[in-house]
């Protein structure tokens, strides 16, 4: 019981982090975030920020979703519970009725193909 609420706790803390990125890519800003004098003094532009490595990284993170896109249903419902549902490999290899071994080389195949769709784009 400790390790689901633990899965959970460490779920909603990603999903916090992921809010916040969004607001911050938005521009968004908050009312608590007013010094006592109501300016935004902290929320000023980090000069520091690698402005070139996040759209890189953005432009990687659209390729890949391009290439998701590509592959049939039984690979991306592979791929999206392995890596975007967190699943174990036994429990997807148990769902889908194969043995743990199959499905990781089911996964290193389907792998494979997305590096070469990522290639081609």
């Amino acid at each position: 019981m400790l390790s689901r609420h633990y899965i959970v706790y460490w779920r909603e803390k990603e999903h916090e982090k992921y809010l916040e990125q969004v607001d911050r890519k938005n521009h968004l800003l908050f009312f608590s975030a007013l010094d006592h004098d109501g300016h935004f003094t902290d929320n000023i532009v980090d000069e520091s920020v690698d402005v070139e490595k996040i759209v890189e990284t953005q432009m990687m993170i659209e390729a890949v979703r391009s290439a998701i896109t590509r592959l049939n249903a039984e690979e991306r419902d592979i791929i999206e519970r392995l890596y975007f549902n967190d699943e174990t490999v036994r429990s997807v290899a148990k769902l889908k009725s194969i043995t743990h071994p199959a499905l990781i080389k089911r996964r290193n195949k389907i792998l494979e193909k997305l590096k070469k769709f990522i290639e081609e784009l």
